[in-house]
């Protein structure tokens, strides 16, 4: 196993002095001495060990106990006996968060070796390290940094992942990432369009950014599909009705103006029926025939649906009443103040 320090590769972990004093360097709190003390494990484990020195215990209230130990597997221990090692070692000590850094015979060499278990998942991951500085060894050199503020929990499933192997290169999830961030502001910029468009009646406009919106958020999720390793976007049954029902049909934002005022012409308040009929009338040039048809879940009619949700948005906001008897409607003084507001912004 590799590291570059001021420029030259030179090679660790050939012995636990070694692995010892890499990690004293990156700040570890190593033990004093190195002594060989296997655990006591059935024999038929520990026949397999040649070395067992503990290299790091980190034990403290707030955290699981977290511990690094120098393994030496004698020469004739092959990767089966290296599982039945680590698993008789999970049966008996399952509360310990551990690392194993040693040294393995394989493929006719001597080799670093680091390894993970998972004490809960009963899985183990382990990477014999070659004499090549490759992209995968500098990942686990990164993932091993230590430092004193961070959980020990964090440090180890930190290593755990890296062994596991990442489905993505990190410089490309990066990248995903601050594309996904700039689409997100682009969204902000869109919705902000088309609050000002509802307040000001342009019904036409709201239209038009709502189109836009469902598109960006589409994409949105695309990439972020792209982002988890799914290659496969496929649009569902359910995202295709979201998209009619966001592009041929009225928003439900567009309805916030047309209800209360709905209610402020009938005297603040009145039936579900009086409000929904009053609010057909204020937006008769501007519903479309998306807006009439029937929704899959139920038979309602869509535009109608939209404005029972959004009255009790409306209600959580106290612009409406909700003491009134079941199917009776009604505006609140705030409800009023905030129609003008809408109106004249």
């Amino acid at each position: 196993m590799h590291c570059v320090d001021v420029g030259i590769i030179k090679t660790m972990f050939q012995d636990a002095q070694q692995a010892r004093d890499w990690l004293k360097e990156q700040g570890y709190p190593v033990q004093e001495s190195l002594i060989n003390s296997p655990p006591q494990l059935k024999p038929s484990a520990s026949k397999h060990i040649s070395e067992w020195i503990p290299l790091v215990k980190i034990e403290t209230p707030d955290y699981a106990p977290f511990h690094i130990y120098w393994v030496r597997f004698k020469q004739e221990c092959g990767t089966g006996d290296l599982r039945y090692v680590v698993d008789a070692y999970l049966k008996k000590y399952p509360q310990v968060l551990t690392l194993f850094i040693g040294s393995h015979y394989r493929k006719g060499k001597w080799g670093s070796l680091l390894m993970c278990p998972e004490p809960q998942a009963k899985h183990w991951y382990h990477a014999c390290v070659t004499d090549e500085l490759t992209p995968r060894n500098e990942r686990l050199l990164k993932a091993l940094q230590y430092n004193p503020a961070e959980p020990v929990e964090t440090l180890w499933r930190r290593v755990y992942r890296t062994l596991r192997g990442e489905t993505m290169n990190a410089r490309i999830k990066e990248a995903f990432e601050s594309f996904i961030m700039e689409l997100e502001n682009i969204r902000a910029e869109i919705d902000a369009e088309i609050q000002h468009a509802t307040q000001h009646g342009d019904y036409i406009k709201v239209q038009e950014l709502a189109r836009e919106a469902e598109q960006l958020k589409e994409l949105i999720g695309k990439v972020q599909q792209l982002r988890a390793g799914n290659t496969t976007v496929n649009s569902t049954t359910k995202s295709a009705r979201s998209t009619r029902d966001n592009e041929d049909a009225t928003p439900k934002k567009a309805f916030i103006i047309p209800l209360l005022q709905a209610l402020v012409d009938l005297d603040g308040e009145a039936p579900k029926r009086k409000v929904l009929e009053r609010i057909q009338e204020l937006t008769k040039d501007q519903l479309k025939p998306a807006d009439y048809e029937e929704l899959p879940s139920g038979g309602k009619i869509r535009w109608k649906s939209k404005v029972t949700g959004l009255r009790n948005k409306l209600i959580k906001q106290g612009y409406l009443r909700a003491d009134t008897p079941q199917g009776i409607w009604a505006i609140t003084d705030k409800g009023r103040q905030y129609l003008e507001q809408l109106k004249n912004s």
